[in-house]
């Protein structure tokens, strides 16, 4: 990974997170994201959070609609300090409970 990170000059990743009556950005479409949110640790023990020097984009934010159907948050990583890269911890996911689930889609990084 040294090697990757020593001749790239940025970094980016996707994680999707799929979810099912199960908020983990926002709680409301019209909500300020909390500081309750998923956060995420970088390669270099950062962390991408709320409001922090590192914040994700989110592309889209949809599993705030608790309506019984599947929903996702798509987070983009991308740094000009490729050793960031890759997100290796995910905390504050939400706590599972009956009718609500969420699985994690985690894309490569890709080294520029």
């Amino acid at each position: 990974m040294n090697f990757l990170h020593l001749l790239s000059s940025e970094a980016v990743q996707h994680i999707t997170i799929h979810c099912l009556n199960v908020s983990v950005w926002r709680s409301a479409e019209d909500q300020p994201v909390t500081q309750g949110s998923v956060k995420f640790k970088s390669w270099s023990g950062e962390v991408f959070e709320v409001g922090g020097e590192l914040e994700p984009e989110v592309l889209e934010d949809s599993c705030w609609m608790k309506d019984g159907r599947w929903h996702q948050t798509n987070f983009v990583f991308h740094s000009l300090d490729p050793t960031l890269l890759p997100v290796v911890d995910i905390y504050n996911l939400p706590k599972s409970s009956p009718g609500s689930h969420y699985h994690l889609e985690v894309g490569p990084v890709c080294f520029l």
